[in-house]
C-alpha cells in the first residue's frame, strides 16, 4: 500500500481515477483486431463480397486492423482500464464505410455495428450506448441510400428490417450496459462509504461527507438530514448541504421541535418520490411512488415541496440502534428521480447509519480505554511531578525568607516563586482534566489560544499576536489538536529561538483550518530558506491528515503553516 492510499484510507476516501466501466481496453482491442482479421478472411474466401473498390475495400479493412493492433499495444503500455470513448465512434464510422463499400443491406458487416454499442454500452453507460445506436442507424441508411450497389436491386425488406433490428436490440444493449455500469457506480458508492475513517474527525465529519458523495452521486441539487436524538428533552438536529455550498453539512444545525415536527411527520417505514411536475402518462409507466388514493399524503409531500423550495425530491427514513430516528430529503436537480433511486438511497442511508453506529461504538470503546490511560497519567503526575515542585516550592520559600527583603534577590526569587506556584497549579489542573476527560468546546479554541498568548507575555516578556476568525467553530477532537499544535509552536518560540515577537493565525478556507505560528528571526536574514521541521507538529498534522510547511516571509518571520482538513 503506497503512502497515497494510506493517507486516503484515513481520510475515509478513494481514488477518484478509479474505473467504472465493465469491459478492459485491452480485451476490447483483441477482439477489435479478431473483427478486422475476419473481414479480411471473409473477403479472401468471398471474393464477390466486396461490391466495388476491391483494392479500397482490403486497404480499408488492412489499416482497420493495424489501428486495431496499435490500440492494443497502447492499452498493455499504458495500462488502461477503461477505452477510450472515440475508439467505439471510429467503430461505427468504419462499419458504415464497409457496408457502402459491400453489398449494403446484405453486407455481412452490418454486425459490427453490435460491436461498437456493445463497447459504448457497457464502458459509458446507457446514454452513450443510446448515442451509438442511433448513429448506427442513421450512418446504416445513408450508406445504403447514398452509395447503391450497381447491378443489384435494391432490398427494401432488408432495408428496413435491419435499422429497426439494429435500433431494437441496440436499446436493449445499451439498457444491460447502463444498468451495469450503474451497478458498478453503486458498488464503489457503497464501498467509499464502508472505508476506514479516522476517528478525530468524528462522525459528523462522517456523516457530512457521504451526504455530499450521494449529493453528487445522484445529481440533486440539496440534501438535508433531520435527526431526533433520544435524550431529554429531544434535541433536533439537520445535516444540509447543497450543490453550490460544499462542506456545511460537517457540523449540524440545531432546529426548533415544530420544524423537526413538520419535517419527521412522514411515518418511519414511508419512502417515496414526488414530482408535482410529473406528466400523466410517465406517472402510470414507472409510478409516481405515492398512492393515488392517499390524497392526504400527496398534499403533505406538497407542503414540504414548498418548505424545500423545490418542485421535485425523495425521501426516506433513517435510524441508528440506539433511537436515533430521522429522515432524508434529496431535491432533484439536472434530472428527476425514479423509483429504483429511491430504494437504493435507503440502501445508501442504512450502510450509513451502520457507519455511524460502528463509529460511536469504536469511540465509546476508545473512550473508555483513555479513561483508564488518563487516571494512570494522572496519579503519576501527581507523585513524579507534582511532589518535587512543592518541594522546590518550599525551598525557594525558605530561601526567600532566609534572604530577607533588602536583599538585592529578593525580587527575582519573588518571582520563581510565583512562576513555581502557577506551573503547581497547572499541573493540579491538568492533573483534574485528565481525570475527569474535560475536553475542549469547538467554540472555545479562540480564548484557549488567547490565555496561552497572554501566559507567554505575562511570563516570559514574548509578545504574541493573535489574530482568529470570529465565528470560528470546529469539532472538540480538532480544537484540541490544535490547541496542542499551538502550544508546542510556542514552546518552540521559548526554548529555540530568541525572538520576542511572535504571531498565531487561525482561520477557516473552505473544508480546512488554517493555522499560521511564526516568530521574529533576528539572527538570519529574510531570504534564507529555514533549515528544520518541528518534528511534533508535523507528526500531529500528519496524523489528522493536514499538512506542514515551514518558510521564511518578506519581513524575516519564520512561520509554520499548518492545514488541517474539517
Amino acid at each position: 500500500m503506497t503512502p497515497h492510499d494510506k493517507h486516503a484510507l484515513s481520510l475515509g476516501t478513494t481514488d477518484p481515477s478509479f474505473p467504472i466501466g465493465s469491459v478492459d481496453s485491452r480485451m476490447i482491442g483483441v477482439m477489435r483486431c479478431i473483427l478486422a482479421l475476419s473481414a479480411l478472411l471473409i473477403i479472401a474466401i468471398d471474393p464477390s463480397e466486396p461490391g466495388r473498390l476491391v483494392s479500397l475495400t482490403y486497404g480499408s479493412v488492412i489499416a482497420y486492423f493495424v489501428w486495431s493492433g496499435a490500440l492494443v499495444f497502447r492499452a498493455n503500455r499504458r495500462s488502461l482500464s477503461l477505452p477510450p470513448r472515440h475508439e467505439h465512434w471510429v467503430d461505427v464510422v468504419f462499419s458504415a464505410f464497409l457496408a457502402a463499400l459491400t453489398h449494403g443491406t446484405g453486407s455481412v458487416f452490418f454486425f459490427v455495428f453490435l460491436f461498437a454499442i456493445l463497447v459504448a454500452s457497457f464502458s459509458r453507460g446507457f446514454a452513450e450506448g443510446l448515442r451509438v445506436t442511433f448513429a448506427s442507424v442513421v450512418l446504416f441508411g445513408i450508406a445504403v441510400l447514398a452509395f447503391p450497389q450497381d447491378g443489384l436491386a435494391f432490398d427494401l425488406d432488408r432495408m428496413v428490417v435491419r435499422p429497426f433490428y439494429l435500433l431494437t436490440l441496440g436499446y436493449m444493449i445499451a439498457y444491460w450496459g447502463g444498468n451495469e455500469v450503474t451497478h458498478r457506480q453503486r458498488l464503489r458508492l457503497l464501498q467509499e462509504i464502508n472505508n476506514q475513517w479516522n476517528p478525530r474527525f468524528g462522525h459528523d465529519h462522517a456523516v457530512g461527507t457521504n451526504l455530499e458523495r450521494a449529493l453528487e452521486f445522484f445529481s440533486a441539487g440539496a440534501c438535508v438530514l433531520v435527526l431526533k436524538r433520544p435524550t431529554s428533552p429531544p434535541i433536533y438536529l439537520t445535516y444540509h448541504t447543497s450543490g453550490r455550498k460544499r462542506g456545511q453539512a460537517m457540523l449540524p444545525s440545531a432546529i426548533t421541535q415544530e420544524t423537526a415536527a413538520i419535517l419527521l411527520s412522514f411515518p418511519q417505514t414511508f419512502a417515496a418520490r414526488y414530482d408535482e411536475k410529473m406528466p400523466a402518462w410517465r406517472r402510470w409507466f414507472s409510478g409516481s411512488g405515492l398512492l393515488s388514493r392517499d390524497s392526504a399524503m400527496a398534499e403533505q409531500c406538497q407542503v414540504l415541496a414548498n418548505l424545500l423550495d423545490t418542485t421535485s425530491f425523495m425521501t426516506v427514513p433513517y435510524s441508528q440502534r440506539d433511537g436515533t430516528e430521522g429522515r432524508v430529503y434529496m431535491t432533484a436537480g439536472r434530472r428527476s428521480f425514479e423509483q429504483v433511486d429511491v430504494d437504493f438511497f435507503g440502501q445508501l442511508m442504512t450502510t450509513i447509519s451502520n457507519v455511524v453506529e460502528g463509529m460511536q461504538l469504536m469511540d465509546e470503546l476508545v473512550s473508555r480505554a483513555a479513561e483508564h490511560e488518563r487516571y494512570r497519567i494522572s496519579l503519576d503526575i501527581h507523585d513524579t511531578t507534582i511532589q518535587p515542585y512543592i518541594g522546590l516550592k518550599l525551598g525557594l520559600d525558605a530561601v526567600a525568607r532566609e534572604a530577607g527583603p533588602d536583599n538585592p534577590l529578593s525580587p527575582r526569587l519573588g518571582e520563581l516563586l510565583g512562576m513555581t506556584e502557577n506551573t503547581i497549579r497547572d499541573l493540579r489542573r491538568y492533573m483534574t482534566t485528565l481525570q475527569e476527560d474535560t475536553s475542549l468546546a469547538g467554540d472555545s479554541l479562540v480564548l484557549a489560544v488567547r490565555d496561552q498568548a497572554s501566559h507567554y507575555h505575562r511570563f516570559y516578556g514574548i509578545e504574541v499576536d493573535v489574530r482568529c476568525d470570529t465565528d470560528l467553530t470546529v469539532s472538540s477532537q480538532v480544537a484540541g489538536a490544535a490547541l496542542q499544535i499551538v502550544s508546542e509552536g510556542l514552546s518552540n518560540i521559548l526554548r529555540h529561538s530568541k525572538a520576542k515577537q511572535a504571531y498565531v493565525g487561525m482561520r477557516s478556507e473552505g473544508n480546512r483550518l488554517m493555522l499560521e505560528i511564526a516568530n521574529e528571526s533576528p539572527d538570519g536574514p529574510p531570504d534564507e530558506e529555514p533549515g528544520f521541521t518541528p518534528r511534533s507538529i508535523a507528526a500531529r498534522t500528519r496524523s489528522l491528515g493536514g499538512s506542514c510547511v515551514v518558510e521564511r516571509d518578506p519581513l524575516g518571520y519564520t512561520m509554520v503553516r499548518i492545514a488541517i482538513p474539517l
